[in-house]
């Protein structure tokens, strides 16, 4: 059985099943820290209460989450969110996608829309957003270079491995100010994102 619970620092401690993954992007430790002071209540993790004998860890998986902007870019950026590979495609991800979803459309924090940024070459992440109704808003080109590559200068030079699309999903109150149908032929480079 899964529920969900709020992150808590010492499991920064127990996440190696989780994060020592291809898949997984890692962040320094005070990155954690700063979500779990600044919004420790979109910072949850799914726990496993049934777990294998041999094992001593039971979190599988869990969502960074943060609010940002201002006026009709009021919303939710999810920063993380990844599942332990044993509990993956069982819709642990949807899950943890749809309570923050539940807890960032109503007080204190009532958003217009949710954010995310992924490779524009991850296609299981991409169907995966598709599929709890999130649309393409734009591809931030360049959005995935490290320091060593700099910005790109050009627009018309895409990489799918380099290059993000900015998905969205947006809320009642955002009446589609937030979502375009034809965001992929939208781009723009990552100092242009914003909020």
């Amino acid at each position: 059985m899964t529920t969900i619970q709020p992150f808590e620092a010492v499991d920064l401690f127990k996440l190696n099943n989780v994060n020592l993954d291809t898949l997984t992007e890692n962040f320094p430790m005070e990155f954690y820290f700063e979500y779990l002071i600044l919004w420790p209540g979109l910072f949850f993790k799914s726990v496993e209460e049934t777990v294998s004998p041999h094992t001593n860890h039971n979190i599988s998986g869990y969502m960074m989450g943060k609010t940002e902007g201002k006026g009709q870019d009021w919303h939710t950026h999810i920063t993380a969110v990844t599942v332990c590979p044993e509990f993956r495609r069982i819709a642990l991800a949807s899950m943890l996608c749809d309570c923050l979803e539940a807890i960032t459309d109503a007080d204190p924090h009532n958003v217009n829309f949710i954010d995310l940024f992924v490779k524009c070459n991850n296609t299981l992440a991409i169907k995966l957003y598709e599929q709890l109704g999130y649309g393409v808003f734009r591809r931030v080109v360049g959005y995935y270079n490290s320091p060593d590559d700099g910005y790109p200068d050009n627009l018309k030079k895409v990489d799918d491995d380099k290059d993000a699309f900015d998905m969205r999903k947006g809320m009642k109150r955002d009446q589609g100010r937030s979502v375009r149908a034809d965001g992929k032929k939208h781009k723009c480079y990552p100092h242009d994102v914003k909020f």
